[in-house]
């Protein structure tokens, strides 16, 4: 079943001057999910750099199987086909690879100190913006064919615009700054710094990200919690590896975790 409410489709319609993110662009009214519809169109063979823009979404999806809200209006909810050609290993942190290069044009274009907390979530103000899931299709032999970065990101947003239970734990551009941006013009900045940023890694992997996450990170140098898989871990982020896997430290023993849930706790 097709995720699509209504649609109107445009090529090159924010100004864009990248070579190959946003060449093609979809927009749409109201979809269930912008990774759902992108994947649709990978089947119909869109090009990589295929961009689906939805005013609302109405099954929004996060990671581990959450629910993303996205009001109609209110926010910059994006997703963008790839076709890396990467090792499986090398897709997973293209989170925060999209966590940074979002952060990073957001910062130039508000002047806002956002933050980003491993492995990808978008963070001021000590709370949660925005954030990205990537979703990768089947393979053929190694590497991945296919790939859907979907970002997120809160925009319009008044305290009382979000439901009870992110109040306090969610903000927005306008909250952060007083002003609503325009949102097209937010997302030609994204879209423009992520084509860089991808292309980087793509041929560089991680290291060539890596001291911007060190500037950009909330997690490192503090003590976490981590829950993957029903088992939790604790220890000091100390570092990030050459594959994007968070380092910590605990009783003097290093190690690196690729997956889960962090939050934040007090130093002992």
């Amino acid at each position: 079943m097709s995720q699509v409410t209504s649609e109107r489709a445009s090529e090159r319609d924010l100004g864009l001057t990248t070579r190959f993110i946003g060449r093609r662009i979809h927009r749409y009214g109201s979809v269930a999910s912008t990774n759902a519809v992108c994947w649709e169109l990978a089947a119909r063979g869109e090009p990589e750099g295929t961009v689906v823009l939805a005013d609302e979404q109405t099954g929004g999806r996060g990671r581990s199987g959450r629910t993303w809200d996205s009001p109609a209006g209110m926010g910059i909810w994006v997703s963008i086909l790839l076709s890396p050609g990467l090792p499986v290993d090398r897709v997973a942190p293209l989170s925060v690879v999209t966590a940074i290069s979002v952060a990073d044009a957001l910062r130039t274009i508000t002047g806002v100190e956002i933050g980003v907390k491993w492995p990808n979530d978008l963070v001021a103000g000590g709370r949660k913006l925005g954030g990205v899931l990537v979703e990768s299709g089947e393979t053929v032999g190694d590497p991945v064919e296919s790939a859907v970065v979907g970002i997120g990101i809160d925009v319009a947003q008044d305290e009382d615009d979000f439901p009870p239970e992110l109040r306090g734990r969610a903000t927005s551009i306008r909250i952060l700054t007083g002003a609503t941006p325009d949102r097209d013009a937010l997302l030609a900045a994204i879209l423009t710094q992520f084509e860089e940023d991808y292309r980087r890694y793509v041929t560089g992997g991680f290291p060539a990200m890596r001291e911007r996450w060190r500037t950009l990170s909330t997690t490192l140098g503090g003590s976490i919690e981590v829950e993957s898989g029903g088992e939790r871990r604790s220890g000091k982020v100390v570092d990030i590896s050459d594959g994007g896997a968070l380092v910590i430290e605990a009783e003097g023993r290093r190690e690196e975790i690729w997956h889960g849930d962090v939050t934040l706790t007090p130093d002992p």
